[in-house]
């Protein structure tokens, strides 16, 4: 390389750092936002209202994934960490539940058969953002950054 082409050089590279970085940070947090999520659900169930849902059989927590980060321009990624189950959103916000195809509602716990013609659900919010988890995330972020850093100065 020539010291003439030297400066496109260091704009390519720099270019190239800024976006790998966006798109490894956005990754790394998405990642550790669903991992602290799908580590809020346990004990007992049911869960205490307020609180995040149990895991009885781990559907709800597997399906709590990230979406690939996407660049957004100059530098900027984003992602987004979403349940992908029908009862994800009543868990989350609480809600009433009615029967669709029978005239009551069926269920079998610990003292019996139980039959309802409506439930109400408290909210059992688990896609939280709070003070733990946005330092989980932002020391994801850091990481993840200062990895693209190191690599591009060939550390």
């Amino acid at each position: 390389m020539t010291p003439a082409e030297l400066p496109a050089y260091l704009r390519r590279l720099a270019r190239d750092v800024k976006d790998r970085a966006a798109l490894d940070a956005a990754d790394a947090m998405a990642q550790a936002y669903q991992r602290s999520v799908v580590l809020s659900m346990t004990g007992p169930s049911p869960s205490a209202p307020g609180t995040p849902p149990a895991r009885r059989t781990g559907t709800l927590a597997r399906s709590v994934r990230p979406e690939a980060a996407k660049l957004t321009g100059d530098g900027k990624a984003e992602s987004s960490v979403a349940p992908h189950t029908v009862y994800a959103r009543i868990q989350q916000l609480g809600g009433d539940i009615y029967p669709v195809r029978a005239k009551a509602l069926r269920w079998k716990d610990k003292s019996g058969v139980h039959f309802a013609r409506h439930v109400r659900l408290p909210a059992r919010p688990y896609m939280v953002m709070n003070d733990a988890r946005r330092q989980e995330v932002r020391s994801a972020a850091i990481g993840a950054v200062q990895r693209v850093i190191r690599e591009a100065l060939g550390g």
